[in-house]
């Protein structure tokens, strides 16, 4: 069963007023103002019946619940329990170690939080002798990371900063104009592309949200000053509306309408380039698809890649572009 975070902070309540040895045999009138208190919520009582039987289930908690008719109020028929301190099944042990493994894969060792990690080594340092370790020593997944890549030494600064809003100013470097320049930023999220780690926030020299690679940031410092919110749907347009991390000045989201050849039309099929993506096939086997995304630097890469096998119909300032060398 799936448990919600608000369905879990009234278990907890839950939990902790069958604990008080102060005040036992508490009812439901009770633990509804307990959450009241705590939570700021008031759930209706028909909701807190629910939760005590979804406690008392076997395959999440198996909480030793009762109702007491004499006290008219409910009681843990173990004083020792708690849902604190349910012990991880065999499964639970299974799915930990498979998640870490997955965390190393994935992570290649620098750009994901060691700590991260260590956090879930001393979960299973308890069950070391009960579980041991996975017998499956090599790797089962490959990514395409490269070791020794620019800018992953500053991911967790920038986590923080995007994490808990924090304003952050960074010497950022330029490889047109070859030279540094001091950058005061109200970060909102990291993303990455095609193997490569970009930093998305508002910036206060350009007063509006701009792309920075990790590879160009140096020297990040968290600054002690209000952080600038920016509006959920200019951010939402500015990260989902587009392929690639870099859209094109003085651009608009607009259809992005192309051609493709039989021999490439099974590979935009299996993996659309956006979820906007369309496709109108032709009896041969070529294929008319449709986007609608603010056009890219890296969308134009990604059609002049394909040479022939790739022709953009519109609009005409697009398809004359993928057809000039940069």
């Amino acid at each position: 069963m799936d448990i919600s975070k608000s369905a879990y902070s009234r278990y907890r309540v839950i939990d902790k007023m069958l604990k008080n040895i102060f005040n036992p045999y508490p009812s439901l009138l009770d633990i509804q103002e307990a959450c009241e208190r705590s939570l700021d919520k008031t759930p209706s009582l028909d909701t807190l019946e629910k939760d005590i039987r979804n406690m008392k289930q076997s395959d999440v908690f198996d909480a030793p619940i009762v109702f007491c008719r004499k006290n008219l109020g409910y009681y843990y028929t173990n004083p020792n329990y708690s849902i604190n301190s349910i012990p991880l099944t065999d499964g639970d042990i299974s799915s930990i170690k498979e998640a870490l493994d997955l965390i190393k894969n994935l992570g290649g060792g620098n750009r994901i939080n060691e700590r991260f990690s260590d956090a879930i080594q001393k979960i299973l340092a308890t069950y070391k002798e009960e579980f041991p370790d996975s017998d499956t020593k090599r790797k089962i997944i490959l990514t395409d990371y490269v070791e020794g890549a620019k800018g992953y030494e500053n991911f967790n600064t920038l986590f923080k900063a995007c994490k808990n809003q924090c304003p952050v100013s960074f010497s950022h470097y330029s490889y047109n104009n070859r030279e540094f320049k001091v950058i005061i930023v109200h970060p909102i999220l990291l993303k990455e592309f095609e193997n490569r780690w970009y930093l998305i926030a508002y910036s206060e020299s350009h007063k509006s949200i701009r792309t920075f690679g990790l590879d160009r940031i140096y020297e990040p410092l968290h600054l002690k000053r209000k952080y600038i919110d920016t509006d959920e749907k200019e951010i939402d347009s500015y990260c989902n509306d587009i392929y690639g991390v870099y859209p094109i000045e003085n651009q608009s989201k607009q259809i992005v309408t192309f051609l493709t050849s039989q021999k490439i039309t099974n590979y935009f099929e299996a993996y659309p380039i956006h979820f906007s993506q369309l496709a109108e096939k032709n009896e041969y086997g070529s294929c008319f698809f449709t986007i609608e995304v603010i056009p890219s630097m890296e969308l134009i890469r990604l059609f002049r890649s394909y040479g022939k096998n790739l022709e953009v119909i519109n609009p005409d300032w697009l398809r004359k572009q993928t057809k000039t060398l940069l």
